[in-house]
């Protein structure tokens, strides 16, 4: 593409790599550089799994601190709004009943500096889905006690705050490829490879059309969408 056509791009989204930012700016030269949310939010939940590894291991296996971090897990993972605060279950592991929002709370309740990355991690999700600029801002320049991986994560979106900042504004997001590309990883490291391309190919598109099953509950359930 000429220079001229290039200089008509208005965005480009990427991830924190710096290598990928360089070449957007010199080859888009009035792009505005965005700092993909699903990345932001990665390393956010990437960081928080280490911490609570990291916790959990200073208890013995056997021990009901070290279920209560280890056992269902993805819950931590949730935004707020996604947890019951009503409804309790029996959580086997914890032998008692709790909601989602007291499973979560007694988790947390472990160790400060965990708390302090929960509630970083749900800050900086609430801010990304409501287009929060000042919050999200906040939060990144905020002094926060928590431990390395989440003061490495901080340093890295301060030092892009450019990108980030143009996130919040901005309504793109690498959401949908990203799982498309995770998508064909899979299918790949399940075969164990393709020798031949083609049938790669259609084994990534019959995956996308769906199995027959599918097909006809889909069928079935959207007049009762509509």
């Amino acid at each position: 593409f000429s220079l001229k056509e290039r200089k008509r791009v208005k965005s480009v989204s990427t991830d924190l790599n710096s290598y990928y930012q360089g070449l957007v700016r010199r080859y888009f030269p009035n792009a505005k550089l965005v700092v993909d949310r699903f990345h932001i939010v990665s390393m956010l939940t990437r960081a928080f799994n280490q911490v609570r590894v990291a916790v959990m291991k200073q208890f013995d296996p056997n021990t009901r601190e070290y279920r209560a971090l280890k056992n269902s897990w993805r819950l931590y993972l949730l935004k707020n709004a996604s947890l019951n605060y009503t409804k309790e279950y029996y959580d086997r592991h914890l032998r008692q009943k709790v909601t989602m929002a007291e499973r979560v709370g007694i988790g947390l309740d472990l160790d400060p500096q965990l708390a302090a990355g929960y509630e970083l991690l749900q800050g900086a999700m609430t801010a990304l889905e409501e287009h929060n600029v000042d919050q999200l801002m906040d939060l990144l320049f905020t002094k926060w006690d928590v431990p390395a991986p989440f003061q490495t994560v901080l340093k890295t979106l301060r030092k892009n705050s450019e990108g980030v900042y143009n996130v919040t504004v901005l309504p793109y997001s690498n959401g949908r490829v990203e799982g498309i590309n995770r998508m064909i990883k899979l299918i790949q490291r399940t075969a164990y490879g393709f020798t031949n391309f083609g049938h790669y190919i259609a084994r990534i598109r019959l995956h996308q059309m769906g199995t027959e099953a599918e097909k006809r509950r889909r069928q079935v359930q959207a007049p009762a969408a509509a």
